[in-house]
């Protein structure tokens, strides 16, 4: 008697665990789904980014904005942290290129655009000062809209004899001012944005891209075929030259793979810029890290997608 009494006990508890454990999952389950439908809404990321500055861009982690124009001849420092934006320095009668945005090697123009700083070096040449910070021109954005050119930097003024206020493409400084900036920033955690005629990022904006780019994830993450190229733009080019027809007949097929498969999609690191350009089209910069986890395939780094806005939609113009 007393090991039926015990097998009923045992048998009794483990149901008991395992209707626990249904429960536990479910409500897990529901809390995703309430969380996964949260982070597409617009009115979510405005209360989230109420009270954050975001003229120079959205950024999850803190940074560093050079803020250069051409016209005005100054770069500003930014430092932001918080939603906090401060400004640091301030560097006037700077030399730069001819005004227009770069197209081709040897116009002597400085870009037009949003770049990273991808090096630090002391150049072997005295010409460049004592200080140089390279530059990631040509940029995704300029190599799909083929402009060529290569080595722009922020640099110091010749340490052997004065120069002329002639830039063939880069950012000059004075030689105090180089170090100076070396002092303030750390560059692998700064953006360089470069204009004539400023863009600025709009709250509503902002808060619409992030909405769209977890919209985006989700149909991604499900295999929604329909609603995952919704968001793409007529004009859509990829890094490896696909255009947006060419584009949905490969995600189609991938897709198709994917289907009844779990597929795991993650964006951490978000940084929302609006890309500086010559016809002040409103376009937006995004990058972040990115986990992407599928049976057989397995994807983690850097990602980097263009937006631009069609009405009052963003749509997807460009994507690494």
């Amino acid at each position: 008697m007393r090991r039926i009494l015990a097998l009923i006990f045992i048998t009794t508890a483990v149901f008991a665990q395992n209707l626990i454990d249904t429960y536990r999952f479910e409500g897990v389950n529901s809390l995703i789904k309430q969380i996964e439908k949260t982070i597409q809404s617009k009115d979510y990321w405005l209360k989230r980014i109420k009270n954050d500055d975001v003229k120079f861009g959205y950024f999850q982690s803190p940074h560093f904005i050079l803020f250069c124009n051409k016209r005005a001849k100054t770069l500003q420092v930014f430092a932001y942290k918080d939603g906090k934006l401060n400004e640091v320095a301030m560097f006037s009668n700077i030399i730069v290129g001819k005004l227009g945005d770069k197209e081709k090697e040897g116009d002597l123009k400085t870009p037009i655009g949003v770049y990273t700083l991808i090096n630090k070096i002391k150049p072997s040449n005295t010409f460049y000062g004592p200080l140089a910070f390279v530059t990631s021109y040509p940029n995704l954005f300029d190599k799909v809209h083929h402009k060529d050119g290569y080595g722009i930097w922020i640099h110091g003024k010749p340490l052997d004899g004065e120069r002329g206020d002639v830039s063939k493409g880069c950012i000059v400084l004075n030689n105090d001012e180089i170090l100076r900036l070396d002092r303030l920033i750390n560059y692998k955690k700064t953006t360089l944005e470069i204009t004539e005629y400023p863009l600025f990022a709009r709250k509503e904006d902002v808060a619409q891209i992030l909405a769209t780019l977890y919209k985006w994830r989700y149909a991604w993450k499900n295999s929604d075929i329909k609603k995952y190229i919704s968001y793409y733009d007529k004009d859509f080019q990829r890094s490896n030259g696909m255009n947006l027809k060419e584009f949905i007949a490969y995600k189609k097929r991938v897709f198709r793979n994917k289907r009844g498969k779990k597929v795991e999609i993650y964006f951490k690191n978000i940084k929302i810029v609006p890309y500086q350009n010559i016809k002040n089209l409103p376009i937006y910069e995004i990058t972040f890290h990115e986990d992407y986890i599928s049976p057989g395939y397995e994807f983690h780094g850097y990602k980097e997608i263009y937006m631009i806005k069609r009405g009052d939609k963003f749509k997807i113009l460009i994507e690494k």
